[in-house]
């Protein structure tokens, strides 16, 4: 028996060792489980952070999103207007260009029949002052005729009164002798 109460002593010694180390363990085991326990509420409380701060940027971008596709759509509605706008002045320009080219084409045919009629009043004046020219130089030529016949006529007249005072020069000098 006494073996049996070594062996049990030992046994219960070996126990209590086992046990105290056993609490130790648990101690060390509670004191980790504690730090991660902290560990993780500081993760968690970090996680948490963050995500709040995702979902306020979530809630941002919402909020610009909505203010971006508000003001992409007053810009197609603005866009859409000036789109209108400018295919309506297109087609009052084009109006007003076919407008201003009849009109130019009207003043053209105006100005063609201005320089034609101006041209036939220069014409028949060209014509009326030829004529009067022709007239002129016929009246020219036969007054030249004229002045030839008169001073051939002056020439005769001459000669002959040249012959006349030699002729009478000569009946002086008879006389006189």
């Amino acid at each position: 028996m006494m073996i049996k109460g070594k062996i049990c002593h030992q046994e219960v010694n070996t126990m209590t060792a086992k046990e105290t180390e056993l609490q130790r363990e648990m101690h060390e085991m509670a004191q980790k489980t504690a730090e991660l326990q902290e560990e993780l509420s500081g993760e968690k409380n970090r996680l948490t952070g963050e995500l709040q701060l995702l979902l306020e940027e979530i809630k941002s971008s919402k909020d610009q999103l909505k203010e971006l596709t508000l003001e992409n759509s007053e810009l197609k509605k603005s866009l859409d207007c000036m789109q209108k706008d400018q295919v309506e002045k297109e087609g009052k320009v084009r109006e007003e260009i076919a407008e201003y080219q009849l009109r130019l084409h009207e003043a053209e045919k105006k100005h063609q029949a201005l320089l034609l009629d101006t041209n036939k009043q220069y014409e028949i004046e060209i014509h009326t002052y030829r004529e009067k020219l022709t007239s002129k130089e016929e009246c020219l030529s036969s007054q030249k005729l004229e002045m030839d016949l008169l001073k051939s006529s002056k020439e005769e007249l001459n000669n002959s009164l040249k012959a006349t005072t030699q002729a009478l020069e000569e009946l002086k000098k008879t006389k006189e002798e």
